[in-house]
């Protein structure tokens, strides 16, 4: 039974709030026409009809670029912090195996939603690698296609920093072929901590979403700017057919090289746990 206090709790009763749809339309609408009076020099009146228009216009398509650029950072985030906390993890994949299980089971996938979200504070599990076939195959795929992903994206930010820092990177076949190897060395040697179980991997690793955060709003000025100083690795890399070929191709081996080593781990993994069982 609920008490008199649950009222006033969230979730509680609500048939005795205040609605705030009221208060907060004449707050916004007032706003927008005292915008109008004194910015746009309209008359009382005038404002007052040439409301909607200024919400239409000013507001809704002025915002387009801030809603835009700030869903971009949003999902960039999300990513990219998923991806952190999954390296950072020595046996995360197994983590997400089981928590992939429990929704399956349950059918609530807010709640593994939310549980991916926050995987580091999930508890560790026992076994380092997935136990099923398609957890394996599923964590493979993932790995390989971030590993693209950080690839691609990390050769553009090592290209942003040489070019911020004055050091013009010149486009040549072995350029287009160092630059992304140097790129997946970052998110890699994340990995590797998390195998060596270094306690300040995740520290580590949670500084890629701030440097894909200022690749991305560095391009979105340079964009938006106009900028003809502004160079692009990967436009330069794009209008070339050569140098294309060279990065796919070589870009398509460099990024199993995660996937290869996440393999040997889990076999080692499996052969030390097995080592340390006792034996009848």
């Amino acid at each position: 039974m609920r008490s008199s206090d649950d009222a006033d709790l969230p979730g509680g009763d609500t048939s005795q709030r205040p609605s705030v749809a009221g208060p907060v339309a004449a707050v916004v609408l007032g706003w927008l026409w005292l915008y109008n009076v004194f910015i746009k020099g309209q008359g009382g009146v005038e404002a007052f009809f040439r409301v909607i228009d200024t919400l239409s216009e000013d507001v809704v398509m002025g915002s387009v670029i801030t809603v835009g650029v700030g869903s971009a950072i949003v999902v960039v985030f999300t990513a990219t912090k998923l991806y952190t906390q999954v390296i950072s993890e020595a046996s995360s994949f197994r983590l997400l195996e089981q928590l992939v299980q429990e929704a399956w089971a349950t059918g609530d996938v807010r709640t593994l939603a939310a549980k991916v979200l926050a995987l580091e504070e999930q508890p560790v599990p026992d076994v380092l690698h997935p136990i099923t076939l398609p957890g394996i195959l599923l964590s493979f795929a993932f790995l390989y296609v971030m590993s693209w992903v950080y690839l691609v994206l990390f050769s553009e930010a090592l290209f942003f920093v040489s070019w911020s820092a004055g050091v013009d990177l010149p486009i040549t076949a072995d350029n287009v072929n160092l630059l992304p190897t140097l790129a997946l060395a970052i998110p890699f040697s994340a990995r590797v901590m998390a195998y060596l179980r270094y306690r300040y991997t995740q520290d580590y690793a949670d500084f890629m979403p701030g440097a894909l955060f200022v690749l991305l709003m560095v391009a979105s000025l340079g964009q938006l700017f106009g900028s003809d100083d502004q160079k692009f690795f990967l436009l330069q890399v794009w209008r070339d057919g050569a140098y294309l070929r060279g990065f796919l191709s070589n870009g398509l081996m460099i990024a199993f090289i995660p996937v290869f080593s996440e393999a040997v781990y889990w076999v080692l993994g499996a052969v030390w746990s097995h080592e340390g069982e006792p034996t009848d």
